[in-house]
């Protein structure tokens, strides 16, 4: 049998053969690249991590506080906001100060606390301001002092007597768990919280 006239009948065929070939491992190729490239490194699926301080500062800001503005605003009404905000964030919210307003009668770097009235008075308007008696000043100083079971920092916590680590991270976990104390009585529900431990803090904590 003479090859060389099998060779030059059948050599379209060959070469045929040989560039489907070549294109089918070119294809094979270029799909393993890509499934390659597109695998994402373990480290960019991993969820992050946030730590119990990270968590409480988000508390802080979620809690919905709603006060009423006043008086020489752009836009006067009543306004949601959150426990990390002044009166001058609140105002904002309210359009800001008209023209008109008498930005030395109001104290715009107070923090605001739900169900606030905020009134900034006109230029020439006279805002009177009632005294508080006494007691009635002694009662404030004595709210301020107080640490808030639902606010305060782990470390802030720790200050109260009685109150180490590990049951500071007991009152932070009860109240992410209960959506807040609703009462400092519910201190008690804490495991290591009894009467008797109750009664040396109620003098020094608030909801």
């Amino acid at each position: 049998m003479d090859y060389r006239m099998l060779l030059k009948k059948y050599k379209q065929y060959i070469f045929g053969g040989i560039i489907l070939l070549s294109m089918a491992c070119s294809i094979i190729v270029f799909f393993l690249v890509n499934a390659t490239s597109n695998k994402q490194p373990d480290d960019e699926l991993a969820v992050p991590l946030f730590s119990s301080s990270q968590s409480n500062e988000t508390d802080s800001y979620s809690q919905q506080i709603y006060v009423d503005i006043k008086g020489a605003v752009v836009k006067p009404g009543m306004y949601e906001g959150n426990a990390n905000m002044r009166v001058w964030d609140a105002v904002m919210l309210a359009g800001g100060v008209s023209d008109t307003a008498d930005t030395k009668q109001v104290n715009f770097s107070e923090r605001i606390v739900d169900q606030m009235i905020i009134y900034v008075p006109k230029i020439g308007e006279e805002v009177e301001v009632p005294e508080k008696s006494s007691a009635s000043q002694e009662s404030q100083s004595k709210d301020t002092s107080k640490i808030n079971l639902n606010q305060a920092s782990e470390t802030e916590l720790q200050s109260l007597p009685g109150v180490g680590q590990k049951k500071a991270q007991e009152i932070i976990r009860y109240r992410e768990e209960n959506d807040g104390f609703k009462s400092i009585e519910d201190l008690k529900n804490i495991s290591g919280f009894g009467e008797k431990t109750f009664d040396k803090l109620k003098e020094s904590i608030t909801t």
